[in-house]
């Protein structure tokens, strides 16, 4: 009986594990924004 919940238990723990290690390595949305800016606020006083 102890037998199984350990196993039951490791092949749990081990897909936890593949499904965080998958989440970890896919790549971030991209997000860019486009601020403008005026000529004159890049100008020094």
């Amino acid at each position: 009986m102890k037998k199984k919940i350990r196993l039951f238990l490791a092949i749990f723990i081990l897909t936890i594990s593949i499904a965080l290690l998958i989440w970890a390595y896919s790549p971030n949305p991209r997000e860019t924004r486009v601020q403008s800016i005026a000529p004159a606020e890049m100008q020094l006083p």
